[in-house]
């Protein structure tokens, strides 16, 4: 296996941290790490788009139907809002990194 191989293998690992796999991974054989999934995971992009206009469980009767791997409607709620709550804590992360203390104070000062 060349080495650019094998750094993509690794990138697309993630240390397994609980009992339950996420959909979208699957548990490597050999080690305790997760495995992306690509099909699943951009079957699971489209449902969020599903989403806008379907009901949860319709969502996940098609991702189940599309994938061949199943889901609750309220396992694909729980994925969902989980994303969210990810993409959400590391965009105010970003923005608090923006701001020095000086800033705030002067904000505060303003106000």
């Amino acid at each position: 296996m060349e080495v650019q191989e094998k750094q993509d293998i690794q990138h697309s690992k993630i240390k397994r941290k609980s009992r339950i796999i996420p959909f979208g991974y699957k548990l490597d054989d050999t080690e305790n790490y997760l495995i992306r999934i690509e099909s699943e995971l951009q079957a699971l992009e489209k449902a969020k788009e599903y989403l806008k206009t379907c009901s949860y469980r319709e969502v996940a009767e098609w991702l189940h139907r599309k994938t061949g791997r199943y889901i609750s409607h309220v396992g694909l709620r729980k994925r969902i809002q989980g994303n969210l709550a990810t993409e959400t804590k590391e965009d105010s992360q970003g923005q608090s990194k923006e701001f020095s203390p000086g800033d705030t104070k002067a904000v505060q000062a303003e106000s």
